[in-house]
């Protein structure tokens, strides 16, 4: 299975500097890559829009048909900046029943997580999601552009570890924030609550590798058998061309992961799970 991955497009309308131009070029070379790589799908993972508040509208609706050239399947997850647009609007655009899912594919399940779930850009679900917001606003090294997996998704990201399990699945989760402090830094911070939702994740042995953007320079480090990968930022291109998007290759025992120009950027063991 060959996946498509980009991240941290942060797509700005076009202005006299030409970077709406530019950006719009290299969004178009990029699905035209995974199209001549015969990629099964493509992982946007956050960070979609610059999220201008005057244009984040309008960065979203031009954005969007331009990663459509890609002719297949685009799973969408969301980032800080995309929450600019208001999260009904954002998911109708991205074609979303939900902000955060699962999906299978060959012998792999994919859990798409919303790591702005509980934010100061959505209201919390639960009382705990209130205490948890309150708590981490409290704690100004946290960033408040960044956000937390609530109650409910932790919930049910439980439940889809279970089903994983008794299917016989190996499981990627995907989340825009880092859930390891090995793969981000102060600047940029974590998903709120990595530390909760890490222990979640690591205490299932189906689970094997977690993948996501937010630090713009990327990231890898390994825990408990679980792979932590951070892709860099589509934005920062000019810093790191050869890794402006890349293709994951998944097999049962491998995670290899190619840059633009053929480069492997990791070529990851997936520890082997033994199924009752």
């Amino acid at each position: 299975m060959r996946i498509g991955l980009i991240t941290d497009i942060h797509f700005p309308v076009d202005d006299d500097s030409g970077i709406g131009l530019r950006t719009a070029t290299d969004i178009l070379a990029g699905m035209a890559f995974f199209c001549s790589n015969r990629v099964d799908f493509v992982l946007q993972l956050g960070d979609l829009i610059k999220g201008t508040d005057s244009r984040a509208h309008e960065e979203l609706r031009q954005v969007v048909p331009m990663l459509n050239k890609y002719q297949g399947r685009i799973r969408h997850v969301i980032g800080n900046h995309c929450m600019a647009v208001p999260r009904k609007e954002l998911l109708r655009e991205l074609g979303l029943p939900f902000p955060y899912y699962a999906f299978t594919a060959e012998c792999f399940r994919f859990l798409v997580l919303d790591g702005m779930d509980v934010s100061i850009r959505n209201e919390p679900e639960t009382g705990a999601d209130r205490k948890l917001l309150r708590s981490c606003l409290e704690q100004p090294e946290l960033h408040d552009y960044c956000g937390a997996i609530g109650e409910r998704q932790m919930e049910w990201i439980t439940s889809e570890l279970l089903n994983a399990g008794t299917n016989g699945e190996q499981v990627i989760a995907t989340c825009h924030f880092p859930l390891h402090p090995a793969t981000s830094d102060m600047k940029h911070g974590l998903l709120w609550n990595h530390r909760e939702v890490r222990e979640l994740l690591s205490a299932y042995p189906a689970v094997k590798a977690c993948i996501g953007g937010h630090y713009h320079y990327g990231g890898y480090t390994k825990e408990n058998g679980l792979h932590f990968l951070v892709l860099p930022a589509f934005v920062n291109r000019a810093e790191h061309p050869e890794s402006a998007w890349a293709v994951a290759e998944l097999q049962n025992k491998r995670l290899v992961v190619t840059g633009v120009e053929g480069v492997i950027l990791y070529d990851l063991e997936l520890e082997q799970t033994m199924f009752p």
